[in-house]
């Protein structure tokens, strides 16, 4: 047998345009909302959690940790997709950035990892879990982009992945095992 892997994506953050975005905190929606689904009781079988190094995905993490009584553990691996830029982007430069990364996944936005190289440190993140457990069910809290490139190329629709990041929300998750999707993310 092997693992049951729920991936989550972070719940809602509080954006601040002099902050990087891997300091945002959650807002209180996104803690009431992460509170929320804890309460369906969706991810009451949870084994372990594991979260990026992000504080919005291990504050998320960490809510579900509490409530479910399990440890967390954190991977590098499933970081959100690298952007590095100077400034900030106003929506639409965010987006067209978005829409390029996720329509060629070999190109390098200026200062931005390539979705090839996000879904193949990702793809290695998954792996370490995998070695990590065995025969079990995990959360893995992270981030919009990374898993968009993730569940896309599982399901064989890459040539779609920017429709599919912009239908995904907050708390949204999808159920992986052996490399099946048996639950969307999107």
């Amino acid at each position: 047998m092997s693992n049951s892997l729920y991936f989550l994506r972070h719940a809602e953050t509080k954006i601040k345009p002099d902050v990087s975005a891997r300091e945002w905190n959650l807002t209180k929606a996104g803690r009431l909302s992460t509170q929320e689904i804890v309460e369906t009781q969706v991810f009451d079988k949870i084994n372990g959690i594991i979260h990026s190094s992000e504080k919005k995905a291990k504050q998320t993490a960490n809510i579900f940790a509490k409530a479910i009584n399990v440890e967390t553990y954190e991977l590098p691996e499933i970081d959100e997709l690298h952007r590095n830029h100077e400034g900030s982007l106003t929506n639409e430069e965010y987006r067209a950035r978005v829409r390029a990364t996720l329509t060629d996944w070999e190109h390098n936005e200026t200062g931005w990892e390539s979705g090839e190289t996000a879904l193949t440190r990702f793809k290695e993140g998954v792996r370490r879990i995998n070695m990590m457990f065995h025969d079990m069910n995990i959360l893995a809290v992270s981030h919009g982009l990374v898993l968009t490139l993730f569940f896309s190329d599982l399901t064989n629709l890459r040539n779609i992945a920017y429709e599919r990041w912009a239908q995904l929300k907050f708390l949204s998750w999808g159920l992986v095992r052996d490399s099946r999707v048996l639950n969307d993310i999107v």
